[in-house]
């Protein structure tokens, strides 16, 4: 490559990166809304930006992805699950991983922010139902899903929430799990050991 040839490439690549700018999660992030999951950081150009109404596309690509939107129905037992409105008003289920974290469960109106990828899963009878229930809908509506349905999910490594107003979400399991296990009792050192406050030989 010729001095001059390398100098041009140099510069444009220099530029690209000091003109790169953060998706609207990032800005948000940076501006201090709170973070639920772990959120990697986003950039326009690399990740895509996307409402409700644009995210089949993305479905089963492995593409990360940036659902924005508004909070609908929230999982009113721990916060697992949520929807995202879109401003037609079609609406697709976030799921966070792994149940690794949970949203405040007042959220339902706040704008949101999420981080993962769509897919589009088999969802069992048994499921549905559970989700209906965990939704506060009635028992009758709940009985009257008797057919698994193939539905558009996103599943999410990080949701970001403005601050203020919400409800500490319930604890993780890794959490509870941690603050559960009792600490471990270091065994007695035996006669023939000595300890580490033991004088050296």
């Amino acid at each position: 490559m010729k001095p001059l040839h390398l100098l041009v490439f140099v510069t444009a690549s220099s530029l690209a990166i000091s003109c790169s700018h953060p998706t609207r999660a990032q800005y948000a992030i940076d501006r201090g809304w709170s973070v639920f999951g772990c959120a990697p950081e986003t950039t326009r150009g690399v990740d895509p930006e996307v409402r409700v109404e644009g995210l089949a596309a993305y479905a089963q690509t492995d593409q990360r992805v940036v659902l924005s939107g508004t909070v609908g129905q929230v999982c009113a037992t721990m916060g697992c699950w949520f929807e995202v409105v879109g401003k037609s008003g079609a609406t697709v289920r976030v799921m966070n991983k792994d149940h690794a974290f949970f949203i405040p469960r007042n959220a339902r109106g706040r704008t949101v922010h999420a981080i993962g990828y769509a897919t589009v899963r088999e969802e069992s009878v048994a499921l549905l139902q559970h989700l209906a229930a965990d939704a506060g809908r009635p028992q009758a509506e709940i009985d009257a899903i008797t057919q698994p349905q193939s539905s558009l999910l996103f599943i999410a490594d990080a949701v970001i929430l403005p601050s203020g107003g919400l409800d500490a979400p319930m604890p993780s399991p890794t959490a509870t799990e941690t603050a559960a296990k009792p600490a471990e009792t270091p065994a007695a050192p035996s006669a023939a050991e000595p300890t580490s406050e033991a004088e050296p030989k």
